[in-house]
């Protein structure tokens, strides 16, 4: 789903021709980012929908991606585009999903620091959310029920997707661009270890169902703004899915 938020992104303006053009599409595309408009994996428009959005040329706009590469926000691919990169670095990430890989258990201390970061969070969000808000996450909570329909398990990659951006829904619906930053940063650590998880919970006998209730109640508790609940359905759901996993790796462990 990268390209979507790359289409849907607010509108760039035309720059201004008494500055330095490349620097000025550094700034704004820097400012997408970083009010959270784009996230990590999104997919910036095309060379030539950038250009004429922007009424520069070509070689500009290439000057200028070339220094958001280097500052370390997007990624250029070949055949694919300019890609948005995470914010946290990788000299940060790679360790932590090492330590995981090492000991996956470790992957139940990142899901504690996000219970911490996401039952707050949550609680922010219904206390300070929009009607627009609101209908985002409405949006994403209805595709993941129709998603679930389908393919039977929250666990698949596409429902689980779905999951995800609601998640970064609320977290944009506190309106505080720190927080939502810093909240992403986690998720992006957790990359690392969500396919681990999702592949040992994915047969826990009844797990979709008990996860889709768990996630119902932490979006109607935004929904319905009501913070306390949303702060306390966020933290049991943490506890289960760390519960489970915790249970999955001793169990492996104990194998002869």
């Amino acid at each position: 789903m990268p390209d979507e938020r790359g289409a849907a992104m607010t509108k760039l303006m035309p720059i201004e021709k008494n500055v330095k053009i490349s620097q000025k599409i550094v700034d704004q595309v820097k400012q997408i980012i970083f009010d959270g408009k784009l996230q990590p994996g999104d997919r910036l428009p095309t060379e030539k929908e950038l250009a004429e959005q922007l009424r520069v040329s070509r070689p500009t706009l290439r000057e200028a991606l070339t220094v958001l590469e280097a500052i370390g926000l997007i990624e250029v691919r070949p055949r694919e585009g300019s890609i948005v990169k995470s914010l946290v670095p990788q000299s940060i990430q790679e360790p932590i999903q090492d330590m995981i890989e090492v000991d996956p258990l470790k992957v139940l201390d990142l899901f504690e620091v996000r219970k911490k970061i996401d039952s707050e969070g949550a609680a922010m969000a219904a206390e300070r959310a929009t009607e627009e808000d609101l209908e985002n996450i409405r949006g994403f909570a209805q595709a993941l029920e129709e998603r679930v329909k389908e393919s039977k398990h929250i666990l698949e990659l596409e429902p689980s997707r779905l999951y995800q951006k609601t998640f970064f829904a609320i977290a944009d619906a506190t309106h505080n661009s720190i927080y939502a930053h810093f909240m992403k940063s986690i998720w992006t650590l957790l990359d690392g270890a969500i396919p681990y998880s999702r592949r040992k919970l994915h047969d826990v006998p009844n797990i979709s169902n008990r996860l889709m209730r768990q996630y119902r109640e932490i979006v109607e508790a935004v929904l319905t703004r009501n913070s306390s609940r949303a702060r306390k359905a966020v933290t049991r759901h943490l506890d289960f899915i760390g519960e489970q996993l915790r249970r999955l790796v001793e169990a492996n462990r104990n194998k002869p």
